[in-house]
């Protein structure tokens, strides 16, 4: 298997130092993501708007075959998953951004990685607690039960510390491939699947990527794909194999997943 690299312009000796300004770490990025889409099954191939590729194929006759009550469960994952896509570009969430694990092809170091869509929950979850003990703390006493007063203050202060965190965490760009597939996978889980079963995964080829992937039932012969929007923000499903291996030829055609697989069981 071979790829093919474009650059937009000609690297020569010192051209990384002398010729672009900006900090080194920046430009180091910039290259990486070149390397990480040129490399990707993401990247626009010739199966893009056409035919599927062989890996894609293998996969839709897998699909075929799976129970009609199965095939009805994936048509409405991925019209849930297609939703909270949308949803979240409209938020302000992009495709397309690299972390630092990525670039380095590393897991977490001590700081472990947190979600987006985690910190969002834990944002509003704070919230809602201090909107809760505000209104406690206005039905006590300081004068009848001041030491339950002072108590439930110092929790409010506690928490709002915590808010504090939390808002200054939720700055940063929202996009990363880690943070669709938690995503994703989060959408599964809420569905309550009868037939898939979803888990958050890194993908095997290197640079570090990740997806949600769903696998059909080990009784039947299985398949398992995965849901990556991380390119450039579009609902797409890959071939597992392929997505894990860095192959292209897995990605499914959306008009399959939207338009063939039944709405119903009969």
């Amino acid at each position: 298997m071979s790829f093919h690299f474009t650059f937009y312009g000609t690297f020569v000796d010192g051209a990384l130092d002398n010729g672009d300004r900006r900090p080194y770490t920046a430009r180091v990025k910039r290259l990486w993501c070149a390397l990480l889409l040129a490399a990707s099954p993401l990247a626009a191939s010739a199966d893009e708007g056409e035919a599927p590729g062989r890996a894609a194929a293998k996969a839709r006759r897998l699909v075929e075959n799976l129970p009609v009550e199965a095939r009805v469960e994936l048509r409405m994952m991925y019209r849930r998953y297609a939703d909270a896509v949308a949803n979240r570009l409209e938020q302000g969430w992009r495709p397309g951004l690299l972390d630092e694990a990525a670039i380095a092809g590393e897991e977490d170091g001590e700081a472990p990685f947190r979600p987006a869509r985690l910190t969002e929950e834990m944002t509003r979850a704070r919230r809602r607690e201090i909107q809760e003990l505000e209104a406690t703390l206005r039905r006590k006493s300081p004068d009848e039960e001041l030491r339950e007063y002072n108590r439930v203050r110092r929790l409010i202060q506690s928490k709002n510390e915590e808010l504090a965190r939390l808002r200054a965490q939720a700055v940063r760009d929202k996009g990363l491939a880690r943070d669709w597939s938690d995503l994703v996978w989060s959408e599964f889980v809420a569905m309550g699947l009868e037939h898939w079963s979803a888990r958050d995964e890194i993908r095997r080829a290197r640079p570090l990527h990740a997806a949600a992937v769903a696998c059909s039932p080990a009784e039947a012969p299985s398949v398992c794909l995965a849901f990556d929007p991380w390119r450039d923000g579009r609902a797409d499903v890959f071939a597992f194999d392929a997505w894990d291996e860095g192959a292209l030829g897995g990605r499914f055609p959306r008009d399959y997943l939207l338009h063939d697989l039944p709405e119903k069981a009969p």
